[in-house]
């Protein structure tokens, strides 16, 4: 039976990439992979430290989709990418959730948004779920013990 989960709240909220699992990479820590995530977008580092020093992932969110920064030219080729690597070393760095990922077995995983057919399942139930497949591609490389 699927995995249905949506937010950093409840019991499967350390699935959310707003949750309060915070990581190093690349010399820098990150207060969720939503910073790391949405920090990925730019080339500038002056919104790139926008996005590390935010306060909360929603405000490091906001900075990440406020057009008036120009992405980098390649996000739509490495923004998939960028989501593993965020979800990787989340679950890499916090055993206590990395445990619990690896219990949901060999279930599918869905973020189960409102509005998100990109990255989840949507409204109508009918979108990529990109989101929850990087989930289960992460659990797959955590439980054969791949870096």
């Amino acid at each position: 039976m699927a995995i249905y989960f949506y937010k950093q709240h409840g019991p499967l909220g350390y699935l959310a990439t707003y949750s309060e699992h915070g990581f190093f990479k690349d010399g820098i820590y990150w207060k969720t992979s939503e910073h790391y995530y949405q920090a990925q977008k730019f080339d500038d580092d002056e919104v790139r430290k926008l996005i590390i020093n935010a306060d909360t992932p929603k405000i490091a969110s906001n900075i990440g989709r406020d057009r008036q920064f120009k992405l980098r030219d390649d996000w739509e080729d490495v923004k998939q990418n960028i989501m593993y690597d965020a979800v990787y070393y989340k679950f890499k760095a916090h055993p206590d959730i990395c445990k619990k990922l690896l219990e949901t077995g060999d279930e599918e995983i869905i973020e189960e948004t409102v509005k998100e057919n990109y990255w989840g399942c949507g409204p109508n139930k009918d979108g990529q779920n990109n989101y929850g497949k990087i989930l289960v591609k992460v659990r797959d490389v955590l439980r054969k013990g791949v870096s």
